[in-house]
Parts: C-alpha cells; sequence; structure tokens
C-alpha cells in the first residue's frame, strides 16, 4: 500500500507544490507526477499473495529441482475498504492456496524474511493446522539476505508492463488486466476476494513461539532457515539449509488434542479507510467519469 504525494506532504510538513517541482525536476524516466498521483493502485488497491511466497508441490517425497512441480501462480486483489496487511490476511491467502491443491502430499514454499508475511507465529499455526487437518507436510525454506529472487517476481514485471498507460477507475478492473497481463501457456490465475474471505488465525495456540532457543545465546527466529511442519502436530526446524532437521521444542508446541484450534471471520464488515485517503479519492473524482462515482462515494470512512 503507497502513500499519496499529497499525504506525504502533510506527514512530513512540506509545502506541496515544493516537493512536486523537485520530483519533476529530477525524475529521470519522465514519467509524470500527475499519472502517478492519479493512480488507483496507489490510494485503494493491494497486491498480496503470492509477493513473497512461491509454493512448490513436492510429488516425489522431499525431492526439489526438475522433481518437484511449480505450482501455478495465483495473484490475491482486495481494495483496502476489504481487508488490510496483517499476518492474518497472508496467512488466509497462502492456507486457501494450498486448500485448493489437493493432489501433493508435501508443499515446499520459499519465501522471504518479512516477519509480518512470512515469518511469524500466526502464520505457522495456520500451517501447523492446515497439516494436520490435511495430513499434508509443509516444509517453508527462507532466501537468503541478497538472494530473495524468485519466480513470482517476473509474474509482477509482467504485469507491470501490462498495466502501463492504461485508463483503470475501479479497483475490479485491474483483475481483466493482470489476468491478459499474460497469453501462454494461459492467462494468469487472479483471485478478487472481499472481507468474507480472511480467517482471525491469531486464536490458534498449537505453536507458541517459533524461536528454537530460550537461554541467551540460543538461536532466534531470525536465525532459522526452514521450518517444517508435520501432520502429526509436530515442528522441524534448520538453521542452515544444509543441516539436519531438528525438532521444535516441545514446550513450544500445544498438545493437538486442546481447544487450540479455533479459527473464526477476521472482519464481520467492511473495512473504514481514513478521512484523508476518502477527500483524496473524492478529489479524484474530477477525473473519473461520473459512472464510476458510486463506487468512492460508497467507501466506509
Amino acid at each position: 500500500m503507497s502513500v499519496s504525494l499529497k499525504e506525504l506532504c502533510q506527514m512530513v510538513n512540506v509545502p506541496y507544490d515544493q516537493a512536486r517541482a523537485l520530483i519533476e525536476s529530477e525524475s529521470s524516466d519522465g514519467e509524470s507526477v500527475e499519472r502517478e498521483e492519479a493512480t488507483m493502485e496507489d490510494t485503494v488497491m493491494e497486491d498480496t499473495v503470492m509477493e513473497d511466497t512461491v509454493v512448490h508441490a513436492d510429488l516425489s517425497g522431499g525431492l526439489e529441482g526438475e522433481e518437484a512441480s511449480l505450482l501455478a501462480p495465483e495473484q490475491v486483489q482486495f481494495d483496502t475498504g476489504e481487508g488490510s496487511l496483517s499476518a492474518s490476511e497472508f496467512a488466509s491467502c497462502i492456507v486457501d492456496y494450498l486448500s485448493a491443491h489437493t493432489e501433493p502430499d508435501t508443499f515446499i514454499l520459499w519465501s522471504d524474511g518479512c516477519g509480518y508475511q512470512n515469518r511469524n507465529a500466526v502464520l505457522s499455526n495456520a500451517l501447523l493446522q492446515f497439516s494436520m487437518k490435511k495430513n499434508k507436510v509443509v516444509i517453508q525454506k527462507y532466501l537468503e539476505k541478497g538472494h530473495t529472487q524468485m519466480e513470482c517476481d517476473s509474474v509482477h514485471s509482467v504485469i507491470e508492463r501490462r498495466l502501463r498507460d492504461q485508463d483503470v477507475y475501479l479497483p475490479a478492473e485491474y483483475v481483466n488486466l493482470m489476468k491478459k497481463a499474460r497469453v501462454k501457456p494461459h492467462p494468469y490465475e487472479v483471485k478478487y476476494i472481499d472481507h468474507t474471505f480472511f480467517q482471525d488465525f491469531t486464536k490458534l495456540r498449537l505453536c507458541k513461539s517459533l524461536r528454537p532457543g530460550v537461554r541467551p545465546g540460543d538461536p532466534t527466529v531470525h536465525d532459522i532457515r526452514a521450518i517444517r511442519y508435520n501432520n502429526n502436530g509436530t515442528m522441524d526446524f534448520k538453521i542452515n539449509h544444509s543441516d539436519d532437521w531438528h525438532p521444535h521444542p516441545s514446550h513450544q508446541l500445544r498438545n493437538s488434542t486442546s481447544d487450540s484450534h479455533t479459527v473464526t471471520p477476521l472482519y464481520s464488515d467492511r473495512l473504514k479507510i481514513n478521512e484523508l485517503k476518502f477527500k483524496h479519492l473524492q478529489d479524484l473524482k474530477e477525473v473519473i467519469p461520473k459512472d464510476f462515482h458510486s463506487f468512492y462515494n460508497n467507501l466506509l470512512h
């Protein structure tokens, strides 16, 4: 989610005209500030999964590379009136994606090290519950710093090229453009969702903590390079990719028969956007055809 130039100027108490002139004078690609400010992608759209996670379906008992099948990328789209960017939102998208692929017995997820997205107890509880419920094994591997290029990055590049110089007035219009960004071997999979899609995984207590140690000097969450979620409710970890698997400390895991499996809807209604964003969206209606104004008028704020 991005902040408009006007919002940023208000936050840092810098005159808008001065900042705008500076950007125009130092812009290296000649893109106009007006076009950047008027894109709804910067004001109402969220592009989440599979942004920082690539999923391999391992069909051959733990092998990777040519022996593993890379599942088709899926883009999940929603506007900021339907969801936010909490760990439960990301967990909801990933679990939904895994649940749609029932054939593999083992999934391998490649993630970057972003804590609130990919390296937290909320997502770990969601993946452990998925493994237990679906009788699957999920292996989550973390990329090393400086080596975070993934297949999904090329997907975003293709989509960004398709979006250039396009008139887009509603968030839903992005969906069709994203699908058309690729023709062969087939269009991209795009799921346009609302607030009813998201589940609250914060109440799960299968895993109390990801930290593999408890004493000073022991490995921390950020030292973990791989986590394996087993269908029997246990977890294993690696500090280095070349290490053998080590069992996650049992005191960090709860008995799978306890009443710690509750997952409820994350939201009961659409989300409110802040007043400043609502005002700026109303200002944008001057350059948006009247047929689309009702969407902006009905945004909660």
